[in-house]
């Protein structure tokens, strides 16, 4: 059991609840999310989860790179033990670039309502996707894409790029070159906000060196 902060819908503290009932009652709460990319190869990393983890059909997209829940009492700081635990690096909260709060609000299933004040962030690795260990049995692998290529997926503009992928295998993490589709992006952050071109625009911004903060 994983007790989390609970807040009304204008982010006033009301409490702690057990996540699962959280997201059965539809209770807001805090999440920590991150895109890591990479700045002077000017690449960004998506994530792929292990299947089965929720009590719901959902696909194996290609995901943003770290993303979790932060547990009953930590501060907003505190959310960067979700790239140690996804990724298994030793990043702190000063090597993240924060972007600002989304607020939102899906159903994914009759039982799984999903609403939450996500803290963004932009996680900058100098690092190739070989170097990245993985740590999280949940995590099934990671997709490495060029940015610009990124951004014509989530614009709709080809429906295929090329990517790097790094996959969980019985024998370790195994490499290879292959593509991407944009069908196997998460379906709701190509509609609504359009949450993946913004993320990618962002950080081809943060690239250029240009401000980058909040962006909704």
């Amino acid at each position: 059991m994983t007790e989390i902060d609970i807040f009304t819908d204008r982010y006033e503290h009301l409490g702690t609840e057990d996540k699962k009932e959280a997201h059965r009652l539809g209770l807001w709460h805090r999440t920590f999310s991150a895109l890591a990319v990479n700045p002077s190869r000017r690449r960004v990393l998506l994530q792929k989860k292990v299947p089965g983890r929720y009590s719901f059909d959902r696909p194996d997209y290609a995901d943003i790179t770290v993303g979790g829940h932060y547990h009953a009492g930590e501060d907003i700081p505190a959310g960067v033990r979700e790239v140690h635990e996804e990724l298994g690096l030793p990043v702190s909260y000063d090597q993240l670039h924060p972007l600002g709060l989304r607020q939102t609000a899906v159903t994914l299933a009759p039982d799984y309502l999903e609403r939450e004040f996500q803290h963004w962030h932009l996680l900058p690795l100098e690092i190739d996707l070989e170097e990245i260990p993985l740590a999280d049995a949940e995590v099934s692998g990671l997709v490495e894409l060029d940015l610009d290529d990124a951004i014509s997926l989530a614009t709709g503009d080809t429906d295929t790029v090329p990517a790097r992928f790094a996959s969980r295998t019985d024998t370790g993490l195994h490499h290879s070159d292959g593509t991407l589709s944009r069908a196997e992006l998460v379906p709701n952050y190509l509609a609504l906000d359009q949450l993946y071109l913004r993320l990618f625009v962002t950080a081809y911004r943060y690239c250029a060196g240009e401000r980058t903060h909040l962006f909704w």
